[in-house]
């Protein structure tokens, strides 16, 4: 993986945030020259970040993530936020960054990212952050965490991009029907992986399996079922 350069990222962020705009001036039509004079660069820098003009349309949306990774800092105490704090916090900062661009997200968030055919960079990007999330909190139950592979990220993934589905076609005022699912859905996620009780049934079997022959002697229940199950 390259190393990030914060600056390189301003850069086609800017080309990118022009690009947005003349997209839905010119009716989805717009030049790079034009982006080259808004940025005060030249045509030629532009094509050595984007090889062409869809490419840096849908930059726009992976640096959704990047952007947000960078506000971190500024944001008290991030590191003590719980897991549903900080994903309902990337979510809703995410909601407030597309409604600045609406016009734009509106007419290409379909196409380019709920109904793309290929893993667009954007997802690859929210997975990335998902999995920075989860694996960085330390309440996350040892339970858990077996469960946690490459598939289960891209279906939390895929329900992130689901609630940016629900999200665009909110109707309900300041769209606070998609805050409120943000909310249920962030703490559900959060009450499933800070669940213990699979570990205490594991801290559990293990005690029974180290006492088993006290148990079996002086248990009939548990010598009966011993008798029929392995403890392992």
């Amino acid at each position: 993986m390259s190393t990030f350069d914060p600056e390189i990222f301003e850069l086609k962020f800017a080309i990118s945030d022009v690009a947005t705009d003349l997209h839905m001036q010119g009716d989805g039509q717009f030049y790079i020259k034009d982006i080259a004079k808004e940025v005060d660069i030249t045509p030629a820098e532009v094509f050595n970040h984007f090889p062409n003009k869809k490419s840096i349309l849908k930059f726009y949306y992976s640096s959704l993530v990047i952007r947000y990774e960078m506000m971190i800092n500024e944001i008290d105490n991030f590191e003590s936020y719980t897991l549903s704090e900080k994903l309902s916090n990337f979510a809703f900062t995410n909601f407030d960054m597309l409604q600045e661009k609406e016009a734009f997200v509106e007419a290409t968030l379909s196409d380019f990212i709920l109904n793309s055919f290929i893993k667009t960079d954007f997802e690859k990007e929210l997975e990335r952050i998902i999995k920075q999330f989860i694996q960085n909190d330390d309440h996350i139950s040892v339970s858990s965490t077996l469960v946690l592979n490459s598939y289960s990220y891209a279906f939390l993934r895929r329900q992130y991009l689901e609630l940016l589905r629900f999200w665009i076609n909110d109707t309900s005022e300041n769209k606070e029907l998609s805050m409120e699912l943000t909310d249920k859905a962030t703490a559900v996620l959060e009450e499933l992986m800070y669940n213990p009780i699979l570990d205490k049934s594991f801290d559990l079997a293990k005690f029974v399996n180290a006492n088993k022959k006290a148990f079996i002697s002086n248990i009939p229940i548990v010598k009966q079922l011993c008798s029929k199950i392995e403890i392992r």
